[in-house]
């Protein structure tokens, strides 16, 4: 068996155990906001969120929550990014999460628990492994179909602070595989066809898990100031595999064994701190703002890592060297600051059923550098304009206390750019934006 084959044959096997591991799934929460409230303020969350999207935005907010609430959202993220007049190549992305908010005590102290999941395309995470020379979108290709599952605490230890925390997860796979059997080298007339060869597959979903923390201070009705922190995650692909059998080859059968091995960091999430303020000058209109301090510089390389062995009878006198991983072009990436600005003026109709505007913006800024000697990954400089509204039905019918419905749109301006590479063309012209539509209904239940 030559060892073109045989990595031809791996290769293949490879993209089988990924294609059978993919349809079992990061959601667009790190770019946008988690819920449509939140979409619709520009993300600035962390001061005012308090039904499950606190979980990821603030996991101190849980406690605000005076009765169980239960939500569901769907949103839609779609990509109109270019590369020098190319579109590029991202399917959209759909995406359903939801909440759970359960507040209770602790003798007289207020504590609540909160779950949240985020399911881009009804799947676990749906990740690959690009090559140095291809232009990869690194942000937009790997971090919206990412699932994220968060499970936080929250205690109310004093009537102007509250506290929070509890572990997000996400998803990472690990596999090997196993070909044995005999391969007939072709000959032209479709001896290839004759080849007996059986495969077994092993994959596991493994979890990254990464803190959530958060507080929030009160000092006054009106005031609120949240401070949370997300941790890095990194979602890593590790696949394994063996053939071993026998090559037929005319008058002659070699015994042959090759083994294969591939990692890759195929994603990655920043390390977040966010600082956040919230004030209402007046009952009916709030004022959010947010600053979000993301560390990308610890990304090492999106890039995958192969060592192969192939083992031939000694008597043959073929020795087919191994191949040592060589280190993947590090993404050099640069750490950012990402501001937020949302405003929601609330109206009410009725005594029972209120209406709310919401508008927001954010600036995300391009972690990747202009100038990469050995790498092609793009981004361009982004600006937000979020707009939402939303509608609240308060003791609409036995045993829900309120049911609301919140509607975001928000769309990524993306700033045209230049990205110069010696990976690919001399440089690549960048530009496009990105949509996203979503949608949240929410119910909180009837005290005792």
């Amino acid at each position: 068996m030559s060892a073109l084959f045989a990595r031809r044959v791996a290769r293949g096997v490879t993209v089988g155990v990924l294609a059978w591991a993919l349809p079992v799934g990061a959601s667009p929460d790190i770019d946008f906001g988690f819920g449509a409230r939140s979409q619709a303020l520009g993300g600035a969350s962390v001061a005012i969120a308090e039904d499950g999207a606190a979980v990821f935005h603030n996991p101190s907010g849980l406690v605000r929550a005076e009765r169980p609430l239960v939500s569901i959202g769907v949103s839609t993220t779609s990509y109109s990014l270019e590369t020098s007049g190319t579109p590029a190549s991202l399917p959209n992305v759909q995406t359903i999460d939801a909440g759970l908010v359960v507040p209770g005590a602790i003798f007289t102290v207020p504590v609540a628990f909160g779950f949240a999941l985020a399911l881009p395309d009804g799947r676990l995470s749906r990740l690959r492994e690009p090559q140095p020379t291809e232009a990869y979108w690194a942000l937009d290709d790997a971090t919206p179909r990412l699932v994220d599952v968060g499970s936080t605490f929250a205690v109310r230890p004093l009537s102007w602070l509250l506290l929070g925390g509890g572990i997000g997860f996400q998803a990472s796979l690990r596999g090997t595989f196993r070909v044995e059997g005999t391969a007939v080298v072709a000959n032209g007339r479709g001896s290839e066809y004759e080849s007996d060869l059986r495969h077994a597959v092993d994959a596991d979903l493994t979890a990254s898990r990464f803190p959530l923390l958060g507080a929030t201070f009160l000092p006054s009705e009106a005031f609120a100031v949240g401070l949370s922190y997300r941790g890095d995650s990194l979602v890593e692909h590790q696949i394994q595999g063996t053939l071993v059998g026998t090559l037929e080859v005319p008058d002659t059968s070699v015994p042959v064994r090759y083994d294969f091995r591939t990692t890759a960091d195929v994603a990655y999430t920043p390390a977040q701190v966010a600082l956040g303020v919230s004030f209402r000058p007046i009952p009916s209109w709030l004022a959010t703002a947010e600053l979000d301090w993301q560390r990308y510089s610890a990304y090492r390389s999106p890039y995958p890592e192969t060592t192969t062995h192939t083992a031939l009878p000694p008597d043959l006198g073929i020795t087919v060297p191994d191949t040592t991983p060589i280190p993947a072009p590090p993404a050099h990436f640069d750490d950012r600051f990402v501001p937020h600005l949302g405003v929601e003026p609330s109206f009410d109709l009725t005594p029972r059923f209120a209406v709310k505007l919401r508008a927001g913006y954010s600036f995300q800024a391009a972690p990747v550098p202009r100038t990469q000697p050995a790498t092609r990954l793009l981004a361009v400089d982004r600006h937000v304009i979020a707009l939402g509204a939303g509608a609240s039905w308060q003791r609409p019918l036995s045993p829900f206390e309120e049911i609301h419905l919140d509607l975001a749109f928000a769309d990524a301006l993306g700033v045209s750019q230049t990205l110069t590479t010696t990976a690919g063309p001399n440089a690549d012209h960048l530009s496009g934006h990105v949509l996203l539509f979503g949608a949240t209904l929410g119910v909180s239940f009837e005290g005792e």
